[in-house]
């Protein structure tokens, strides 16, 4: 993951967070946490599609906070 999608990745799931009122420290945790996991799995593939990206941020999201999870994972489909 290059610099500016992770850049982007993380400001997304802070307005994410902000918009569940989650507290900032907390939200700041589990973003960290997420990227961590997914910047090292995504060392092990060649190409990725967005659709990859965010099954990966999503299986980790929801170690941490369900709603925070279920909010991403449907953020394009929520009216």
């Amino acid at each position: 993951m290059d610099s500016n999608t992770e850049k982007e990745l993380r400001k997304e799931l802070k307005i994410h967070a902000r918009a569940l009122r989650i507290p900032v420290g907390a939200a700041e945790s589990f973003i960290d946490a997420t990227i961590k996991v997914v910047k090292n799995n995504l060392k092990k593939k060649t190409v990725i599609t967005r659709a990859d990206l965010d099954r990966l941020v999503v299986k980790e999201l929801k170690k941490y906070n369900a709603d925070f999870a279920y909010v991403y994972q449907n953020r394009d489909k929520i009216i």
